[in-house]
């Protein structure tokens, strides 16, 4: 099943930060369900993105960065949807291990 992207986000030729500033900007815009495709070509944002993304909720719909430029396509949602704010893996302190 295709998903239609209803924005696109292109940062081609931006450099940080004035990528994650349109990342946040845009992230606040859409509303809960609509999907966007955020298009670049600077490996430092891809390799950050994820930190920018902590505080929304979104779910990770498709990722090619194994060409220039990347895409990454989201689907912004709700707390109650169910996605997760990070995606990554969060580091836990293990008290047995000092």
């Amino acid at each position: 099943m295709e998903t239609a992207v209803v924005h696109i986000l292109d940062l081609r030729g931006m450099i940080i930060p004035v990528t994650f500033l349109r990342i946040t900007q845009a992230f606040r815009e859409i509303e809960a369900g609509e999907t966007i495709e955020i298009v670049g070509n600077d490996p430092e944002t891809i390799r950050d993105l994820f930190k920018i993304l902590q505080s929304f909720s979104y779910e990770l719909l498709n990722i090619n960065n194994d060409e220039s430029p990347y895409r990454i396509l989201f689907r912004k949602g709700r707390p109650m949807d169910g996605f997760v704010k990070n995606s990554r893996p969060q580091k836990t302190h293990n008290p047995d291990r000092c």
